[in-house]
């Protein structure tokens, strides 16, 4: 049996492009892994800024919400020693109607406080639960690129 150089040299080309295809591929996998490093790198790093500000909003809003309540419980002392005075009967007439009208100004403030106490827990509440939302949209589009480069290797 005589070996034919055509057979031979077309087998060594048939090597040399499916070696340059596996070459082209590694090089592809390569460059996608590369930007996909810089991305997590870039994402990373805004995370990180996001996580800072975050912390810095759930402080503020601790400290923002201890004013209100700070405020709701003078007031309600001021409301309280009002009462008091006017139980007592230690105010005249005058002092009496003077201290009620107080009295009502200071529960109006105390519904004004507590509205506003009300609306920042509710505006932190709406964007925690947006954030979440868009937390589970990204990792479900995460889920589905990563299932969608295994389907791309396995091709």
């Amino acid at each position: 049996m005589a070996i034919v150089p055509y057979q031979i040299s077309m087998s060594l080309v048939e090597r040399d492009e499916q070696f340059i295809k596996i070459q082209d591929l590694i090089d592809s996998k390569r460059r996608l892994l590369l930007k996909k490093q810089k991305k997590l790198k870039f994402i990373s790093t805004q995370n990180s800024f996001l996580e800072e500000v975050r912390n810095d909003y759930v402080k503020f809003h601790g400290y923002i919400t201890q004013q209100k309540q700070d405020q709701i419980n003078a007031l309600r002392v001021l409301e309280n020693y009002i009462k008091d005075l006017t139980i007592s009967g230690k105010l005249s007439t005058h002092n009496i109607e003077d201290a009620k009208q107080e009295q009502r100004k200071i529960v109006s403030e105390l519904k004004s406080i507590k509205a506003s106490l009300d609306s920042i827990i509710s505006d932190t509440n709406h964007i925690e639960t947006s954030v979440k939302e868009k937390t589970s949209v990204k990792e479900k589009t995460s889920v589905k690129e990563k299932t969608s480069v295994k389907e791309k290797t396995v091709i």
